[in-house]
Formats: C-alpha cells, sequence, structure tokens
C-alpha cells in the first residue's frame, strides 16, 4: 500500500484512513496503526471498494463508529502482524 503523509486527508480528528491502494495519514503511526489500516485495505479489495464503502456508511450511520463490523475486526486484530497471512475471507462477518 502506498503511504502518503498531509494536512488535508483525513479530516482533523482522525490519524489516518485507507482509500484502497493509499494509506493517508496526519502524524506518524507505529506498527498498530499501519496493521489496522493494511487490515481494512484488505477489506475494501474482498468488497470490491464500493462495496465496503457503501455498507461502512450504513453501519456507521445505524450502528455508530464503534460498532462498525470493520473497526471491530481491524481493533481486535491491529496488534498481530500476522494476522493478514492467516485472515479468512469476509473475516469482519465470521464469528470468532
Amino acid at each position: 500500500m502506498i503511504r502518503v503523509k498531509n494536512s488535508i486527508i483525513p479530516f482533523k480528528g482522525f490519524k489516518a484512513i485507507t482509500l484502497w491502494p493509499f494509506i493517508f495519514f496526519r502524524e506518524e503511526m507505529n506498527a498498530v496503526d499501519w496493521n489496522h489500516e493494511t487490515i481494512h485495505g484488505r477489506q475494501q479489495i474482498e468488497l470490491l471498494f464500493v462495496g465496503f464503502y457503501l455498507i461502512y456508511f450504513v453501519e456507521w450511520i445505524f450502528k455508530g463508529y464503534d460498532r462498525i463490523s470493520f473497526e471491530k475486526e481491524a481493533y481486535a486484530n491491529q496488534d498481530n502482524q500476522d494476522y493478514l497471512k492467516g485472515r479468512k475471507v469476509f473475516a469482519m462477518w465470521k464469528n470468532k
């Protein structure tokens, strides 16, 4: 993924956003942050990008940020640097 540091994307209050194949970030990020965003990149590929953004938006509207399935998966696995090596397809919706 291509990392782009800038002051426009993401909006203030957010550290980073993945818009595959780019990760836009405002401030320095550690390995956990990069892993979190890379998990989002994989999710976006699986849902052919547009599907990811549509579902993300709908879940955000109806559930709020903390209950978005994509975020729950990314936060639950951001500390595991090997997570993507064994990640199952559509893992964000599979029971753990």
